[in-house]
């Protein structure tokens, strides 16, 4: 599943190498376009052209009312799910390129083994590519190839996205009301967690390209702080067993945004305030609302952030 908006530079080289897998089986390609106005579904059009039975795209209305960034990523997303008819599913952002041709045949008979049954996905390191040609490994290198347990790696691990392969099973248990707008980054993965541990393989597979202009890097700092947050609120209510490791996935949220308190514009954060209010998100709630708190509740804040600073280590050794 590629996911595109305004990146025609772009659609060559991410289903260029797609179509070029080796694999003994087939490969479904669904495509969801945020709407975009470059001219990033003509090209993509052609490739369909060359691949009718293979590639398939899906347009989003630019006007249907939801306008930050995340939160259409996520709709995006969402919506590609729908179309999945296959026994294991991935998604790549489509600025980001796979490198390696027997990625997808390596990772699907990882997991067609029956050794890794009790593995819900597969995934790889990858590579996150900066203008000047540098190339940084995006999980830690010293994570070695092997299982790795729920808890473990919610705690202290992120895979990208673009290098996970899961079982078709996990969609079933996607609460898609709840993650409508938060399907992004870890809670793509975090779902999946209840049901099965992860494969994972230290080789890098595809390149994570590094522009200014991502829902991250061209975000406001207080802005990918709430989204965090209100990540870190979602998480508990998925899997509230883990509360422990969301504190340890999710604690520098809390630390940052009590660091720029004081510079919390809440008539900024309007759109976030309304999906925090409508998805019981209450912690990120009152950090969007900080400078409207009283005494009390700002208190509230500073202690639970100074408890979760202090436990964090030791969640961690746990």
């Amino acid at each position: 599943m590629v996911t595109f908006y305004n990146q025609a530079d772009c659609v060559d080289k991410a289903l260029g190498s797609i179509v070029s897998q080796k694999t003994t089986f087939g490969v479904k390609i669904i495509i969801g376009d945020d709407g975009s106005s470059d001219g990033t579904c003509d090209i993509v059009r052609k490739w369909i052209q060359r691949y009718p039975d293979s590639i398939e795209l899906h347009v989003m209305d630019r006007d249907n009312g939801v306008n930050a960034p995340g939160f259409r990523a996520s709709r995006n997303r969402i919506n590609l799910i729908n179309y999945v008819d296959t026994d294991y599913y991935i998604f790549l952002d489509g600025d980001d390129y796979y490198c390696y041709e027997e990625k997808l045949q390596k990772q699907v008979d990882i997991l067609d083994s029956k050794v890794n049954a009790d593995c819900i996905a597969c995934g790889h390191n990858t590579g996150m590519l900066y203008k000047n040609g540098i190339i940084r490994p995006f999980t830690d290198s010293e994570l070695k190839e092997g299982k790795i347990d729920p808890q473990g790696y919610w705690k202290k691990y992120h895979i990208h996205t673009d290098a996970l392969l899961f079982r078709k099973s996990v969609i079933s248990h996607i609460d898609t009301g709840l993650l409508e707008n938060g399907f992004n980054d870890n809670m793509i993965t975090f779902p999946a967690l209840r049901y099965g541990k992860i494969y994972y393989i230290n080789e890098v597979w595809a390149y994570y390209v590094q522009t200014d202009d991502g829902i991250w890097t061209g975000g406001e700092e207080v802005i990918n702080l709430v989204r965090q947050m209100i990540f870190y609120d979602l998480s508990n209510r998925i899997n509230p067993r883990m509360k422990n490791q969301t504190i340890c996935k999710f604690g520098y949220a809390w630390e940052g945004l009590y660091e720029i308190r004081h510079c919390i514009d809440t008539d900024k954060l309007m759109e976030y305030a309304d999906e925090a209010r409508d998805k019981g998100c209450k912690n990120a709630l009152r950090w969007i609302c900080y400078p409207g708190l009283g005494m009390t509740g700002r208190l509230g804040l500073l202690i639970k952030t100074w408890f979760i600073k202090l436990v964090t280590p030791l969640f961690y050794r746990l």
